[in-house]
């Protein structure tokens, strides 16, 4: 199959499952090509190596990558943010018609790429499958960017056309099935594909006491949280439990990443003359397993939203892969499957005690009792979240769609 992939973030900016997907489907031997902006997520800078041009072309790990002009930008402005979606667009529109050659289907991420998905879609007689890992516009709102009214009315609606024209969409966890069926969608065109590791790199680790010295925390019990730092991740209430925790002097918690959020959530730490806490800035994501060797438990944080209750963050499965216990503070099904297979404690979100108290029950299990839970969450992983199984799941969506033309 000739298969093009449409999304404004790919490798070297982090975010897997793309480039996972269009790397295994290009080892399968399909032709594949990406097309997506130049790399600034998530600071809003264009990356080191990198320089704004009409087009550049490269090849990584076997696909070929069109990289076209955006306005870089990551910031809580509404109107730069809107300024980041429109130039990416506008050079989809204006450029990509000059380098695409007729498909077999196209493969498109994210539901505000909707526009550009139904013009490839009639301008070339190919089918493309909507890629949702966030209900859009839900999650704007969700974020406290904007308020709802009529521009919320408008997104629904451009959204709605994306749905009513996809050869098939996939998702990546029932709850949002259930959302979009509720909307109107076909139910026979939704499906599920859960999100997967990037096996490569996300696997069990031998701990790494050389860093632990290096960083001063091998004597630590370590409370660690990793990725995206935004609104949706509510760093205030893991702050909060810090604070909690004091008491218990081997309690440390590390953060690794970045985000709009991470300089107030470092001077929260700081007026709350917290010691248990040491920020670690971002790494790049192939030393992450390394950091993950030394931590005792993995955080999963979320606000109390409707949205966030069937949203289950990609590096939930990162964290189960590294075969370690995890703690995850939002409530939805997905939270409470981790739990009932007893590889996560599930607790409130938006509520520093019960994160706290969630915390404190792993610190006062036994070594073999934590080493159970990582085994069940590697077990899980293996089972439900298998990278091939769940390509094979997308690859024959594909195949499908290109005998129904």
């Amino acid at each position: 199959m000739k298969i093009y992939f449409i999304s404004q973030w790919y490798y070297p900016e982090p975010d897997g499952r793309v480039s996972n997907l269009a790397e295994e489907l290009a080892n399968r031997g399909h032709d594949v090509t990406v097309i997506t902006a130049f790399p600034n997520y998530p600071h809003g800078k264009i990356y080191d190596g990198y320089k704004i041009k009409w087009r550049q072309w490269e090849t990584i790990n076997g696909v070929r990558v069109l990289r076209l002009p955006i306005f870089p930008d990551h910031s809580r402005s509404p109107i730069k943010r809107a300024l980041n979606y429109f130039s990416f667009f506008l050079s989809l529109f204006v450029l990509a018609p000059w380098f695409i050659k007729k498909p077999d289907v196209f493969w498109v991420y994210m539901p505000f790429m909707v526009i550009p998905a139904c013009f490839f879609k009639f301008i070339y007689s190919a089918p493309y499958v909507l890629e949702i890992t966030d209900l859009w516009p839900d999650t704007i709102f969700a974020s406290g960017m904007l308020k709802e009214g009529c521009l919320s009315r408008i997104l629904n609606a451009v959204a709605n056309i994306g749905y009513k024209y996809s050869g098939a969409i996939t998702v990546q966890n029932p709850g949002f099935k259930t959302c979009l069926v509720e909307r109107g969608v076909n139910e026979k065109k939704v499906f599920i594909v859960e999100n997967w590791a990037d096996e490569k790199i996300f696997k069990p680790k031998k701990y790494d006491l050389d860093l632990a010295k290096k960083i001063n925390l091998q004597e630590k019990f370590i409370v660690m949280f990793a990725g995206n730092m935004g609104i949706a991740q509510n760093l205030e209430n893991i702050i909060e439990s810090a604070i909690l925790c004091k008491q218990y002097k081997e309690i440390h918690y590390v953060f690794i990443g970045d985000g709009v959020c991470l300089a107030e959530t470092k001077d929260k730490a700081h007026k709350s003359d917290l010691k248990n806490i040491s920020f670690l800035g971002r790494k790049p994501i192939k030393e992450i397993p390394i950091f993950f060797s030394i931590a005792d438990v993995l955080l999963v944080s979320l606000r109390d939203e409707p949205l966030y209750k069937i949203t289950l963050p990609s590096k939930t499965q990162a964290y189960l892969a590294s075969k370690k216990p995890i703690v995850i503070a939002k409530n939805g099904e997905d939270a409470e499957f981790l739990e009932k297979n007893g590889c996560a404690i599930k607790c409130i979100p938006d509520n520093p005690a019960s994160l706290a108290d969630a915390i404190i029950r792993i610190y006062k299990m036994t070594n073999e009792e934590r080493i159970l839970m990582g085994n069940k969450g590697l077990e899980l992983y293996k089972k439900k979240y298998a990278k091939k199984h769940l390509v094979d799941k997308m690859e024959n969506i594909f195949l499908k769609l290109c005998r129904q033309k």
